[in-house]
């Protein structure tokens, strides 16, 4: 018998998970290994709007009514959006306050790696996507 995690809705698919004396299908396993590689991307996008915009960094939000709900997703997603529309554009340095508050070249040129990584990973992502 296979189990699953979690209860299948609209809006969640669970990975299938095998029972106590069981084993999965080579079908279950590929749906599995899919699954896996979407919620990596998906956490990675997450990760990258969240290196982005601070009011999403450190969200931590009492949601008690659908209101608070409402506000949040909303917040949410004007951060997705207007990281989507910033990807192709590039920052102008004099924006940065980061450069002005760097020092040490060698902290310079880490922030600067790590900047073109994130932009690697979403270009290589859009990529795939192709």
């Amino acid at each position: 018998m296979i189990h699953l995690a979690f209860s299948a809705s609209m809006v969640m698919v669970p990975a299938f998970k095998k029972g106590p004396n069981a084993t999965l299908s080579e079908e279950c396993k590929y749906f599995n290994t899919k699954l896996a590689k979407v919620q990596i991307k998906s956490e990675h996008c997450i990760g990258l709007v969240k290196a982005r915009f601070q009011c999403v960094q450190e969200l931590r939000q009492v949601i008690s009514s659908k209101h608070d709900l409402a506000l949040l997703l909303q917040m949410i997603m004007c951060a997705c959006i207007l990281h989507n529309l910033l990807i192709d554009h590039v920052i102008p340095e004099d924006w940065l306050e980061v450069h002005a508050e760097i020092d040490d070249n060698e902290e310079l040129e880490q922030h600067d790696n790590e900047r073109a990584n994130r932009h690697n990973q979403v270009l290589s992502y859009m990529m795939e996507l192709r």
